[in-house]
């Protein structure tokens, strides 16, 4: 979910006396606080979610047979999710995307 950056405070302040009856320690400052950090945990959750091979190509720019040479050398790391179906950490993709490491594991 996205949060526009301009609620208006008459928006604000009916959202909180609607939700008052079931959150009665609620303020406008307070659903301001809920929201932002409901958003941070949603993108969070986003990022975190293991990507497939075709994800990553296209993240990086790279064929598919270039990211499995990638998992053989162990730059990209694998993660099993069934027999043979398989994900890729997005800590290891983060780290090719921060420069961390580069292509050729280095």
């Amino acid at each position: 979910m996205q949060i526009a950056n301009k609620i208006t405070p008459a928006v604000i302040q009916a959202a909180t006396a609607m939700l008052s009856p079931y959150v009665p320690e609620i303020s406008p400052t307070g659903l301001i606080a809920a929201l932002k950090e409901y958003n941070a945990k949603d993108i969070k959750a986003a990022e975190e979610k293991p990507y497939t091979r075709a994800e990553v190509a296209n993240l990086l720019g790279l064929s598919i047979q270039s990211i499995n040479r990638m998992l053989n050398r162990g730059i990209l790391k694998r993660i099993h999710v069934g027999q043979r179906a398989v994900r890729i950490a997005p800590k290891s993709v983060r780290a090719i995307l921060e420069g961390n490491i580069n292509r050729e594991g280095k």
